[in-house]
């Protein structure tokens, strides 16, 4: 870009009566400059951030220049490290509260450029103990996004108070997950207390391919946990039955008696083909009408295959008279479809 044409703009940044955007313009075209590899951009960072200073409002001043930083860390993060600095040394005499709520919003830009060290300790100078936690939660998950499993570590061990605690080992958890760290993501698991039933479902999904290690998260789990995971995992398997998940069902089916689980598992062994199995299962059913929807599933199976036989037979284990009667006219209709069929052939 031709001098004259840097020039010319300059001198109109300088008609700007507005002292905040005069500062703000000068730090976008800095960057600009930057983009383009001209050197002035350091010329425009230094009117932008002189212009900054002689805002006289303290308030206004330290949005301005957490604003201005943000642009000049699009060119250089440790400048924008010294502007952020400056800042937290003007909030040295503001309230609590002003200073809390700036430094929220600093370190919200800071983690964006990915400026994390000063972000940490800025962050223990929150008072404020629901601002200081969530802030420190959002360093460690900034952490974990570029992959320094260490710093993440001792933010959750030594810097957070619950439940925020339990949140950063779930999201250490699943930073070993998706590492396919499994043994480290188990172990993790096991020091988490508190309301873990969204967490559980959430590792359960991650878990799904890999059958052996989802059945020892299975094995870590509390009685009720284990009957409420169990519920929506057959739900998805039913969903998308594959055979490599037989052995998990089958160890479901041992470790949680529930009749609305067994009746899942039921489904779940007639749709990948093993309708002995199934048989099995639904005759441990007591109560009739989960017994019922358990040999009704069956029954569909044997007729989508063709074999009325079967179907006629686990229809018999069908106490429940509405799904009785409804299975007998399914079947009943296959049988005229297929003598309809079998005439129009003699027919040919």
């Amino acid at each position: 870009m031709e001098d004259e044409t840097i020039k010319s703009i300059f001198d109109l940044v300088e008609i700007i009566a507005d002292p905040k955007i005069k500062a703000l313009t000068y730090a976008r075209i800095g960057l600009e400059l930057y983009r383009i590899e001209d050197s002035r951009y350091l010329e425009a960072f230094r009117k932008s951030l002189e212009g900054a200073e002689a805002i006289e409002d303290l308030n206004e001043l330290v949005d301005l220049l957490i604003n201005v930083g943000v642009y000049i860390g699009g060119a250089n993060k440790n400048s924008a490290a010294r502007v952020f600095a400056r800042v937290v040394e003007l909030l040295e005499g503001a309230s609590a509260q002003s200073r809390d709520r700036n430094l929220e919003k600093m370190i919200k830009s800071m983690l964006r450029l990915g400026i994390l060290k000063p972000a940490l300790s800025y962050a223990l100078l929150i008072d404020d103990s629901r601002i200081r936690n969530e802030t420190l939660l959002s360093i460690l998950k900034a952490y974990l996004s570029a992959g320094i499993l260490k710093d993440a570590i001792q933010i959750s061990k030594e810097l957070l108070d619950e439940p925020w605690s339990s949140k950063a080992k779930s999201e250490i958890l699943k930073f070993h997950i998706k590492r396919e760290e499994i043994e480290n993501a188990l172990e993790i698991f096991n020091t988490i207390e508190g309301d873990r039933e969204k967490l559980i479902m959430e590792i359960a999904e991650d878990l799904m391919k890999f059958p052996e290690y989802l059945s020892k998260f299975l094995d870590a789990l509390r009685e009720e946990e284990l009957k409420a995971v169990s519920r929506e995992l057959l739900g998805l398997l039913i969903e998308s039955p594959r055979r490599e998940y037989a052995d998990l069902v089958e160890r479901i089916a041992e470790k949680v008696p529930d009749e609305n689980v067994q009746v899942k598992v039921v489904a779940f062994f007639n749709r990948i083909g093993r309708r002995e199995k199934a048989i099995e299962q639904a005759s441990k059913i007591k109560d009739d009408y989960l017994a019922s929807l358990a040999f009704g599933e069956i029954a569909m199976g044997y007729l989508r295959q063709g074999d009325l036989d079967k179907a006629i037979d686990a229809v018999m284990n069908v106490k429940d008279p509405k799904w009785n009667s409804r299975l007998l006219g399914e079947i009943l209709v296959k049988i005229i479809r297929l003598a309809i069929e079998e005439a129009l052939e003699e027919q040919h």
